[in-house]
Formats: structure tokens, sequence, C-alpha cells
């Protein structure tokens, strides 16, 4: 990943009113006009997105658990008969391991960091690296420059998924991660978050495509669920691209948005 430059902004000091889009049609070439015109290179904010996947095969396999048909009887109503628990304890092993892959992605316990995507001065940037722990370092420095030059550090739902998946696999892996990104219990105030802005601190999931509806901003790619990226990633060369360009429009869709709302 690319090094941000040095700039002058305050956070202390109120943000600059950009010129606004003439129509809805056209904010995603706006926000990309905004981001590109500043004074020098490295003074826009720093979008970020991440793409999970299940950690491999023998590594799930070591983390599952299959219930034995006692443990599953006591999570079965009480009034069911013995072969009614028998039969369901049957359907639930069946399912149960394909559930577990199916979830592994949402979980630093059971997943990975595939993905760091970010999004500077309008250009679309990633860590090209295989290894998890290098994509990490990279994008930790790159956080740590940005706050120490008060870059605006701003993702979608990145609050309550995004920063502490990063944070927990960094852990796990033996990855510094800087002080200065948490504050006893809040991120630092530079990262934010559109998400929370949208539900003003309410504890209530909005997508990036309902938020980018309201805001006629676009929508995200579609026939490409988020659940999927790791087999596209580690699919052929198209579907690879496939995979880094649901990535970008992600963040140019989350860029819009947070535009919208005087973010940036």
């Amino acid at each position: 990943m690319a090094d941000l430059f040095e700039f002058d902004f305050d956070l202390d000091e109120p943000d600059p009113q950009a010129d606004q889009p003439q129509t809805a049609t056209t904010v995603e070439t706006w926000v990309d006009e905004q981001l590109a015109k500043q004074s020098s290179p490295g003074s826009g904010p720093l979008f970020f997105d991440i793409e999970t996947g299940p950690r491999p095969e023998e590594e799930l396999k070591a983390l599952y658990h299959e219930k034995t048909l006692e443990e599953f009887s006591e999570t079965c109503d009480k009034r069911w008969k013995a072969d009614t628990v028998a039969a369901k304890y049957e359907e639930y092993k069946a399912a149960a391991w394909d559930g577990f892959v199916d979830r592994a992605a949402l979980s630093a316990t059971t997943g990975r960091v595939l993905l760091i995507g970010c999004l500077i001065d309008g250009v679309f940037e990633y860590a090209n690296w295989d290894d998890e722990v290098k994509n990490l370092a990279d994008f930790w420095s790159l956080v740590e420059n940005a706050i120490s030059d008060k870059v605006r550090i701003i993702g979608h739902n990145s609050a309550n998924f995004d920063l502490p998946f990063i944070t927990r696999r960094s852990w796990m892996l033996g990855v510094p991660v800087p002080r200065e990104v948490r504050q006893g219990r809040y991120w630092n105030p530079l990262f934010m978050d559109t998400m929370e802005a949208w539900s003003f601190g309410a504890r209530e999931y909005t997508s990036l495509n309902d938020i980018g509806r309201v805001f006629g901003c676009g929508q995200k790619t579609e026939g490409f669920a988020g659940k999927d990226f790791h087999k596209f990633w580690f699919g052929t060369p198209e579907e690879h691209k496939l995979a880094l360009d649901y990535n970008e429009q992600d963040l140019r869709l989350t860029a819009a948005i947070a535009a919208k709302m005087g973010l940036v």
C-alpha cells in the first residue's frame, strides 16, 4: 500500500464546504473529483473495507465441535419424544458442518482477512499479499500514518465488524496494533462509520445498499454475495478480478454516502 503524505488538516477546525453535485446520478464521479482535487496527495480521507473468508479446512476441523445426542437434547423442547429428538439430531448432524463453514467468515475465530481495500484520493489500493500477516501489518502502517496526520478513516459498519475483526485477527497472529487505534472503550475519533452516522448511535443495522438507494448514490455489485467472496477470490483469474471489483464498488459507494452526509 502507498504511504500517506503529510498535510495541514486540523481535526479541531471545521471541515471546508465542498461544492455539491448537481444531480444524484453524478455523485460518484463528483466524489472522485473531490478526493482528487485536494491541495496535495494524501490530504483526503482514507476509506477502507475488508473482505473475509473461512480459515483453511484443516484449521476449521480443529475448531469444530459436533454436539453429542445428549448435548443436543438439552436444547430441545422437553415435550418432544425420544424418537423425535433422535430424528432432529440426525438432521442437525447432516447440516451442522456446512452451517459452521458457511458462518466461519463472520467470526475472527473461524475466519480470516482476505483483502483490505482502500480508497485514497479516489484511487483504489490494496495490499497485494497472499499472507494475512503482511496484509494486516500494511494496513496498520497506513492507519498509523493517517492518525498521525489527522486523516479521517471511514468505513461502513466498520466500528462493529471491520475494526473488531482486524484487531482480533492481529492479536491472534501477533501483529502489533497501534496504540492510538483504541482509546479505552472507544475507537480513535478519526475513525468514522457511515452506518453509525446514519443511525445516530442506535443499535440497528442498515445496509450499504439501503443507504445508497436513499441517497441515489448507486448500489453494490449485483449478483455477488459477500459471504461467497472467498469462492471468487480463490477462483479463476476472471472471478478474482470480480472480487476486487466488488470491494472497490463498496468503497466508492461508501465514499459517495459519506459525501452526502457531509463527512468529507
